[in-house]
């Protein structure tokens, strides 16, 4: 029996060619669409799990109410807190700390020597400093060395596999000695393998927490910029633990808080929670959103109905094709049950087809997907991703043993309940609930089809919007040079000379040395007031060190007061810095009325451990220090009393900028000699902050214009039948004297009022979603009308093209033939 139901399925399947292609390979598109989808989400909900004790791990940030309240939350802490709480939680078994090598120097410049031949240098940026414990708390494999003993000596540091190959290339690393920045050696006790992707915090070189000094310990509750990580006793209640934080806070930090009027609070933060449900203040790594992750997973299930729907859809649209075969096979004694398993043998053999060609677009465009998001989320599917989980597998059977019943039950039960009587008569007439239910089908996919659109639309907009906005500065043609840190004590002179020099080159504008640069998070903050306030009233700001010619080559504009000139170096008095400019984020906080009244004030701000005097002598205007996702960052400048420069930012003319980095680069290794020269473009370096946006606009992009293709291949088959059934009837309007486009009218009308329900249908739906995300944002572009009617238009645009396609030839075509076509 079932040897004559494949025959039959195989007949029909062949008989009905282009049906049958559509139907296969718009469930092959939404079965490869799906499966990149949730590839991708089980990929960004997998961060961390790798770590054996993942569940157990918790880091503890830190968030301010009274005179910090200003400051949002902090990922990082002080450095005193892991120590502490082992001290006084018995349900922390284990601690470690984190925190990058900048915040005790401007740059970090690595150097080898072999003893032979030129040192290799470079200046690298993901260095950390990790206590000893760190390889007991995280599960990171080394490749070489003891992981209890590698960080325990000072100076010591281990490094990546890659960092390895780089410095000593085929040479065995542990026990070779590196060099930072020319004073301070480090021997390699450990490599660990490179850091995998899906981890919250990357870097290429540890150094121990026993190299800046072992007592920083339960003394150390100031500067809390330091990464704290616990790892809890199994089965800790971890509400209880947290309703002990603010005895424990008032114990250490009581009186502090008291004095300078502020409250801190702490709470436990799971490690597999850090990249989708956290976007804290300084974070170590850009991380996902939960809420984008799941509207893709909604994305890919999406398309998938649509999919399945295009199959309900044609299925049933083809029944009256089917009803002579289905009267015959009951007069000759077939009974519903053996025609309902034939028509579902049908439905699962198309499934499987459909399968076997997703699985070949999965392999053939696997590379594709993993450049197009710039991840490599396929890495290890076999063995550590989604691959290795049993769970996947059987979820993958259900939903495709479901998928194919489920759409191929209706078209069964339509199919097998015709009369043969009637059938053989010629009487058969679709039936009106059939129509209805195609009609709701279609409009419900039109709808999905118009919210993703919409979707990727307020996306692209919005990234765009954040990439062309108006920063408050010129990003655009600034070349960024890494200032020297290998330096003895006359880099003042070589700064003066390198600065004197490049000014007097053609190709070059401008050009100012900071210790920052628009695009990050300026490493310094602390507390600034009016000069005659206590410290009940410091307001905590961010510090940046410029010299004079900072705003011209920012193209920065002056709220009120002046810039600094070049005499302000010798201004200082020895208490340190005289003269400040602030933004006008700090006039606001410091309760001036605007930019104007600041200027000549009297304040105070927290240098290291000094309150130091100074007088405000201009206010720029604000701008954009991070992305438009971040409000504006209250900024404190001044004019360092020593070299603090990390950055060396140069105004390039455009015209040849070969050229112009040739030049600076002669210049820089004539006035920094054994320094590398290590350079970027500041618009490019911005924009990296926009990397996870972008990544999101590609993926939404993709996967809505593979769900309006999927839609379009349904109704590109539904339009086809639906002409073919109305051909005579065209011929016949011909010979009345109808005219071209008012066939195209007719046919299409249908189609046209389906678009307009499910506009009507989305709209609500992308105005509440829409608005949703983008209050998520600090500065974010405007729900404009275009955003509610250009999807619609172009869904309904490609509906009657799709239309016109299929219609044009039959409506152009002899009536004489139309009316014989029956």
């Amino acid at each position: 029996m079932f040897k004559n139901y494949f025959k039959i399925a195989r007949r029909n399947l062949w008989r009905n060619k282009a049906f049958s292609a559509i139907n296969i390979l718009g469930l092959a598109l939404g079965m490869a669409a799906c499966f990149f989808v949730f590839q991708y989400v089980y990929f960004e909900k997998s961060y961390d799990r790798f770590n054996k004790n993942a569940q157990n791990i918790y880091r503890v940030p830190i968030s301010y109410s009274g005179s910090f309240a200003n400051v949002p939350k902090t990922a990082a802490n002080h450095p005193a807190v892991g120590p502490a709480m082992k001290k006084d939680f018995p349900e922390v078994l284990d601690y470690t700390r984190l925190v990058n090598v900048s915040l005790f120097m401007n740059a970090s410049t690595m150097t080898y020597q072999s003893g032979k031949g030129e040192p290799r240098t470079f200046n690298e940026g993901n260095i950390y400093i990790a206590d000893a414990s760190f390889f007991n708390v995280f599960s990171y494999p080394l490749a070489a060395g003891d992981r209890k003993t590698c960080l325990t000596a000072k100076n010591t540091m281990v490094v990546s596999e890659a960092t390895a190959k780089k410095y000593f290339g085929t040479q065995d690393p542990i026990g070779k000695v590196i060099q930072l920045n020319g004073i301070m050696p480090f021997k390699v006790t450990g490599v660990f393998k490179d850091i995998p992707e899906n981890s919250h915090i990357k870097f290429d070189m540890l150094i121990s927490f026993e190299t800046v000094g072992h007592d920083w310990g339960l003394d150390m509750w100031t500067w809390p910029e330091f990464y704290n990580y616990v790892v809890l006793a199994p089965n800790t209640d971890v509400k209880k633990l947290e309703a002990k934080f603010p005895a424990f806070i008032e114990k250490y930090l009581g009186k502090t808080q008291r004095e300078l009027n502020f409250k801190s609070s702490f709470d436990l933060q799971p490690i597999t929670d850090i990249h989708l449900k956290s976007n804290l203040l300084k974070e170590a790594e850009a991380n996902g959103s939960e809420k984008e992750i799941y509207f893709l997973g909604i994305i890919g299930a999406f398309i998938l109905f649509i999919a399945w729907i295009n199959y309900v859809n044609l299925s049933t649209a083809k029944s009256i094709e089917r009803a002579k075969e289905v009267g015959l096979r009951k007069v000759v004694g077939a009974i519903k049950n053996q025609l309902v398993s034939q028509f579902l043998l049908e439905s699962l053999i198309i499934n499987i087809i459909a399968l076997f060609i997703a699985t070949g677009i999965i392999l053939a465009f696997v590379p594709v997907f993993n450049s197009f998001i710039g991840k490599d989320i396929s890495a290890g599917f076999f063995s550590t991703g989604l691959g290795s989980e049993p769970t996947f597998w059987l979820s993958v059977l259900g939903v495709f043993c479901a998928g194919a019943l489920l759409v191929g039950a209706y078209p069964a039960f339509v199919l097998s309940s015709y009369l043969p009587a009637k059938v053989l008569k010629g009487l058969i007439i679709q039936s009106r609930s059939g129509i209805s239910l195609r009609r709701v089908l279609v409009s419900f996919q039109f709808a999905l089809s118009i919210i993703l659109i919409a979707a990727t639309f307020v996306v692209v907009k919005q990234f765009n919007y954040m990439r062309n906005g108006n920063l408050g500065y010129k990003k655009d043609q600034v070349l960024v040079v890494k200032a020297p840190v290998i330096a003895d004590t006359t880099i003042f002179t070589k700064y003066d000379y390198f600065k004197s020099e490049i000014h007097q080159e053609t190709s070059v504008t401008n050009a100012t040395a900071t210790s920052d640069i628009p695009g990050n998070m300026i490493r310094y903050r602390n507390s600034v007031r009016r000069a005659n306030q206590d410290k009940q009233h410091n307001f905590t700001t961010y510090l940046m060190e410029i010299d004079e010619h900072f705003v011209p080559t920012y193209h920065i504009e002056m709220a009120a007061g002046q810039n600094f000139d070049a005499m302000d170096q010798s201004k200082m008095d020895s208490a340190g810095v005289s003269n400040v400019m602030v933004n006008e984020e700090v006039v606001t906080a410091l309760g001036y009325k605007n930019a104007a009244e600041a200027i000549d004030k009297d304040i105070k701000f927290t240098l290291g451990q000094y309150d130091l005097s100074c007088k405000i002598v201009g206010v720029v205007k604000n701008f954009h220090q991070r992305s438009l996702k971040e409000k504006f960052d209250p900024i404190l400048f001044y004019y360092p009393t020593r070299t603090e420069w990390k950055y060396i930012s140069v105004n390039v003319k455009g015209a040849n900028a070969a050229k112009s980095i040739a030049n600076v680069e002669k210049l820089y290794k004539k006035a920094f000699p054994g320094n590398p020269f290590e350079y970027f473009f500041l618009d490019e370096y911005f924009n990296r902050q926009y990397q996870a946006d972008s990544r999101l606009a590609n993926v939404f992009g993709l996967f809505s214009v593979l769900a309006v293709i999927v839609a379009c291949m349904g109704l590109l088959g539904l339009s086809s039948f639906v002409i073919r059934l109305r051909t005579k009837e065209i011929g016949i309007r011909k010979v009345l004297g109808a005219s071209v486009s008012g066939l195209l009218v007719l046919i299409s009308r249908d189609f046209v009022k389906l678009v307009c329900i499910a506009s009507l249908i989305a709209i609500p739906i992308i105005y509440f979603t829409a608005k949703s995300w983008l209050d998520s944002y600090a500065f974010h572009m405007g729900l404009g009308i275009s955003v509610f009617l250009v999807p619609p238009i172009l869904l309904l645009t490609l509906t009657l093209l799709t239309i016109c396609v299929q219609s044009l030839k039959t409506a152009l075509m002899n009536p004489v033939r139309s009316l014989r076509s029956e």
